[in-house]
């Protein structure tokens, strides 16, 4: 797609981090809960070496960053280029002129979704037991309203099932066992 369908404008929100996705111990991306509700925010390179790594689920932050829109579709992403700390935010604010951005409109934020296969090799496998799993470990979490479990048809490799998929970050998974379903929800939720 060439540049001229995409539209960019800078950000500046504040909220409080809901979850932090991380890959090889490295954070990729967090939901932030603002007063435009819960939003989806990828982090930049330089976002991560900025003490995003600090941070947990529960704090306060100042997220600046681009929000980009394809003129097209109108799908809205946003990534951080600063992550900051309430109160890293307000000295920041004292110290410099950084004015308030409008925050973006409608920004599109990909709920949490795990996909179950649920073909007959994966089921023969376990994947009944592993679907009754998650749903109890959900409802136990207070979880069953803020994520989705989904059946999707055959995810191949159905020698090594039964599968799973964990939405946005779609990190998956195979030779799932029900017991090991507390400890992947713990991680990903």
């Amino acid at each position: 797609m060439c540049k001229s369908q995409k539209n960019h404008t800078e950000f500046n929100l504040t909220g409080t981090i809901q979850t932090v996705w991380s890959k090889d111990g490295k954070p990729k991306a967090m939901t932030l809960l603002t007063s435009l509700g819960l939003l989806l925010i990828k982090l930049s390179k330089q976002a991560r070496t900025l003490g995003i790594s600090d941070l947990a689920p529960g704090h306060q932050v100042q997220v600046i960053g681009q929000k980009r829109q394809d003129l097209k579709t109108g799908a809205i992403k946003l990534k951080a280029d600063r992550v900051l700390s309430t109160s890293q935010a307000i000295s920041t604010l004292n110290s410099s002129s950084i004015t308030a951005l409008e925050p973006p409109q409608n920004p599109a934020v990909k709920p949490a979704k795990i996909l179950v296969c649920q073909k007959s090799a994966c089921r023969k496998r376990g994947g009944d037991d592993v679907w009754e799993v998650l749903q109890q470990e959900l409802a136990q979490r207070g979880l069953k309203d803020q994520v989705t479990i989904q059946t999707t048809g055959c995810l191949k490799r159905c020698k090594s099932g039964p599968h799973l998929v964990m939405l946005p970050d779609k990190t998956r998974y195979s030779k799932v066992e029900a017991k090991k379903i507390s400890a992947l929800i713990e991680q990903h939720l």
